[in-house]
């Protein structure tokens, strides 16, 4: 149950994050910091509490990044662990919390990246 739980939202945040990345406002940033703090939270112990943590966090700091040329896969590694642990410790765990936060980084901005790519295409 939990399983599918995670990959609900696991699949909701890659929808929301592609949908919202275009807009830059504090709604949008919101939504996305709640699924990717929810599946944090979820990995650390409470998806509830990640859930808001992520989206306080995505209200507050959110589009406070560099531009995605301006990124490696360690860099984005490197935030996503401070943010997952933060998230996690809000959470229960905060071990867990940055190694899930740690890999989101990577892949999320792995993401950005191709996109940064592809429309200069």
């Amino acid at each position: 149950m939990r399983v599918r739980i995670v990959a609900a939202i696991l699949f909701a945040s890659v929808t929301l994050s592609h949908a919202v990345a275009q807009q830059y406002d504090t709604l949008g940033h919101t939504a996305r910091g709640a699924a990717k703090g929810a599946i944090i939270g979820g990995i650390a112990g409470d998806a509830g509490k990640g859930a808001a943590a992520g989206a306080v966090g995505g209200a507050l700091f959110g589009g406070m990044q560099p531009p995605p040329e301006q990124t490696t896969p360690l860099g984005d590694a490197a935030r996503g662990a401070a943010r997952g642990a933060i998230i996690g410790a809000i959470a229960g765990d905060a071990g867990k919390g940055a190694a899930a936060g740690a890999i989101g980084g990577t892949l999320f901005g792995g993401m950005r990246r191709r996109g940064m790519l592809r429309r200069r295409r």
